[in-house]
């Protein structure tokens, strides 16, 4: 299964979408806490690149 979390708000339907699983026992919790771990780890690095992408256009623009 391919998953598309190439934004921020991919990353957290993803996230809920394991916590469902997790809450409603379809999933181990375990396998929930280390999967979450790593979608959150995608997530600070999405908003990084993010930020990075904006501040080089602001940078542009002074120019």
């Amino acid at each position: 299964m391919r998953l598309h979390l190439k934004t921020a708000e991919d990353v957290r339907a993803e996230l809920a979408r394991l916590y469902r699983e997790g809450k409603s026992g379809t999933r181990d919790v375990s396998d929930v806490s280390r999967l979450a771990n790593v979608l959150g780890l995608l997530g600070r690095l999405i908003e990084t690149g993010d930020l990075e992408a904006r501040l080089q256009k602001l940078e542009k623009s002074d120019e």
